[in-house]
């Protein structure tokens, strides 16, 4: 018995599974006026699941920009809209949620227009890095990108994601 009784994300005879799953990095140029395109991949998995359009936010952790594909971004707005109006905590975290917010189409070059907001906070140049997220996706600078990947991780901070 596969599993012992937990789910399975089940592929059809393609090989394509149920779930869309972003992964990989892409290095792309941004020019003067903001834009960039979205790696084919990340293009083709918006677009074999339905997902017409993206929101970029400021990712709280990191200097980057994080791209939620409209579902996800629905989601999240379940739980914000869900937070107590009165916990001064929540509505300071509404507040950065919601007023960095942009909903975003894809051209039809596929390239996507990043705010000024949103370019400034990330400090996004001449060369950008798209990373696949799993939900969502992140966008970096590249000498961002390059400095958090070449940072040790502490013993404490690792995730074994094997574990059961």
């Amino acid at each position: 018995m596969p599993g012992g009784g937990k789910k399975w994300i089940t592929a059809d005879h393609s090989g394509s599974i149920e779930l869309s799953v972003f992964f990989g990095t892409f290095q792309h140029a941004i020019d003067a006026k903001g834009r960039t395109s979205l790696p084919a991949r990340f293009r083709e998995t918006l677009a074999a699941a339905g997902e017409p359009k993206i929101v970029l936010i400021r990712y709280p952790h990191w200097r980057c920009v994080q791209a939620l594909p409209l579902s996800v971004w629905k989601q999240l707005v379940e739980r914000v809209l869900a937070s107590s109006p009165l916990d001064a905590r929540a509505q300071r975290n509404v507040l950065r949620f919601y007023s960095t917010a942009h909903e975003v189409d894809l051209d039809p070059h596929g390239r996507v227009l990043v705010p000024p907001a949103l370019r400034e906070w990330a400090g996004l140049s001449k060369d950008v890095v798209w990373v696949g997220m799993g939900s969502t996706i992140h966008l970096y600078d590249q000498a961002s990108y390059q400095k958090e990947m070449g940072a040790e991780t502490a013993e404490s901070e690792l995730v074994d994601f094997f574990k059961a």
